[in-house]
């Protein structure tokens, strides 16, 4: 996967797009629009981090296709198959966020899953980086999906030459949540089935 993202990076670095380094190559699964990051109290964060592992150990691991990739006015993206995995995760940390916001926690109807390469910043004509894109071998990549990670997200606006921004996204780790039963439930489960 980190040899077909950087074909990608390397494609599309003359064209005004913010290249994601390889930490914060991700696939939103979904965003906590509740509130704003620093009015979510450590409270609702732990009730959350349980909620997602009691509804995460229910899903086992899977693996997703990603690519061709695909230039599109937002930047550059890896689309991702088949959908059911991410669709189901996507679908219990939806169903967390509900049980632990009074408020509604979801904004946005979450869009096709996607694994995200860069942010254009400016425009361009996207024509010929997707014919450069395309051109890409192998044009696609497996990606085990094991772990959801809980992230606290900071955009930073930069400003460019023209007077306008480049935006940069960092973020720190909240808490990284396994897919798949806990060693102790699988042990559990096989004692009970001796």
């Amino acid at each position: 996967m980190r040899t077909y993202i950087a074909a990608c990076r390397a494609t599309m670095q003359h064209y005004p797009i913010w290249c994601l380094p390889d930490d914060l190559v991700h696939i939103t699964i979904e965003m906590d629009a509740a509130a704003p990051s620093e009015e979510i109290s450590a409270d609702q964060r732990t009730l959350l981090i349980s909620e997602l592992k009691a509804g995460l150990r229910s899903l086992e691991p899977f693996t997703v296709l990603c690519g061709s990739p695909i230039a599109n006015r937002s930047g550059a993206v890896l689309d991702t198959h088949p959908d059911q995995g991410l669709t189901a995760l996507q679908n219990l940390a939806r169903a967390a966020l509900w049980r632990v916001h009074d408020s509604p926690a979801i904004a946005h109807d979450g869009g096709r899953g996607h694994l995200s390469l860069g942010y254009a910043y400016d425009t361009a004509d996207s024509d010929p980086l997707q014919s450069a894109l395309r051109r890409i071998q192998p044009s696609h990549a497996p990606l085990t999906v094991s772990q959801l990670h809980l992230l606290d997200v900071r955009w930073t606006a930069h400003p460019t030459p023209d007077g306008g921004a480049r935006w940069e996204m960092t973020w720190e780790p909240v808490a990284v949540v396994p897919l798949g039963p806990e060693p102790r439930d699988v042990d559990q489960k096989q004692a009970l089935a001796v």
